[in-house]
């Protein structure tokens, strides 16, 4: 008795045994065919939406930042005699004032609203924000409530006086905290300041 008598379960034709290498061949195609549509899919941005949104994403950082670097290219400290000098950010643990000049006018409350210059920059030396926005204009104040600013202004501020020249340099838990402040300051960044107070605002 043959094998394919004893066993006819087991033992396949000559069509069977094609049959069954031509799946195989077609399977390990579409398998092969599969990885490198992945593959060219992952470097084709067209084909990636995440990828877009990403690099989108980036291009809107970027530009903001440059548009942030064009705004901030003139600006100047204030008052001559100080610079933006930079500082060791984690040595600022608490709001430090210093009296650069004595006022010689009312004391202002937390309440107030305040005629003042200013110049403000990270820890890096870079200026964010100034009432001197070009190198050769003059500074010009403006008017704002201490109840409406950070905290380390209305804090630091607070019982000063009019005509006075005060360096504020302030946590970032007294400053923008964890979310920073747009391009200019990053999360977590404590901050430095020079302000004269010109007048209370009646």
């Amino acid at each position: 008795m043959s094998v394919k008598e004893k066993y006819p379960d087991i033992t396949t034709n000559r069509g069977q045994r094609m049959a069954i290498w031509v799946i195989c061949i077609v399977m390990t195609v579409g398998f092969v065919a599969g990885f490198f549509i992945m593959v060219i899919s992952m470097n084709n941005p067209s084909a990636n939406p995440n990828q877009i949104s990403y690099e989108k994403a980036l291009e809107k950082q970027k530009k903001e930042q440059e548009a942030q670097a064009a705004l901030t290219a003139g600006y100047q400290v204030f008052v001559e005699g100080y610079d933006a000098e930079p500082f060791d950010a984690a040595a600022v643990m608490a709001l430090n004032v210093e009296t650069l000049r004595e006022g010689d006018g009312a004391e202002v409350t937390a309440s107030d609203t305040i005629t003042a210059n200013y110049t403000g920059w990270t820890p890096d030396g870079k200026l964010f924000d100034t009432t001197r926005k070009t190198v050769d204009g003059g500074a010009v104040p403006i008017d704002f409530p201490l109840s409406g600013v950070i905290e380390g202004w209305t804090t630091g501020l607070t019982g000063r006086k009019v005509g006075g020249l005060y360096r504020l340099t302030i946590p970032a838990a007294q400053a923008y905290g964890e979310q920073g402040s747009g391009t200019s300051i990053p999360p977590n960044s404590p901050l430095r300041f020079i302000v004269e107070i010109v007048k209370i605002v009646e």
